[in-house]
């Protein structure tokens, strides 16, 4: 019996040495394949680290902001997801996190919280260091005349 098996393992693959680069070269033929398939997962999860390790601060914008800047004409009030932008909604801007992606924002100076709804995108200056809150989102955590208070994030999955 072992002789048999000997046999069609040797026919359907030949004696052959296995060097090191063999081995290198499945060895990172595997480490792709991985890659590419948890790849998704990965940077979601790395993504959600590098936001809670960097020191995150909020600040807030309303259609009067927009229309001081300058961008509101420009966008007509439309948002990066195409729905149209209000300040008394519990939306928030940011780069880090997909659209309609819930986040719970927790100001670190007084531990009021509130739950957001990524709807935007805030501008590339900002986008490793900010959450620009709707008006009404910034109010539940610090008073408006603070402007920018440093924050934590967490994604809220409730």
């Amino acid at each position: 019996m072992k002789n048999s098996i000997k046999n069609i393992t040797n026919t359907l693959w030949p004696a052959k040495e296995f060097s090191i680069e063999d081995a290198a070269y499945w060895v990172f033929i595997v480490v792709m394949v991985l890659a590419f398939i948890l790849g998704g997962y990965a940077l979601a999860v790395m993504n959600n680290a590098y936001a809670q390790e960097i020191q995150l601060k909020a600040s807030w914008y309303s259609e009067a902001s927009l229309n001081k800047e300058g961008t509101f004409k420009t966008s007509k009030g439309i948002m990066a997801n195409g729905q149209r932008f209000n300040e008394n909604a519990l939306t928030c801007a940011t780069r880090l996190y997909p659209f309609n992606t819930k986040l719970k924002i927790t100001n670190k100076n007084n531990g009021k919280s509130v739950i957001v709804e990524v709807t935007d995108r805030i501008s590339k200056r900002f986008a490793n260091k900010r959450i620009d809150l709707s008006k009404t989102a910034f109010k539940q955590i610090a008073e408006l005349r603070l402007g920018i208070v440093p924050i934590k994030v967490e994604e809220n999955n409730d």
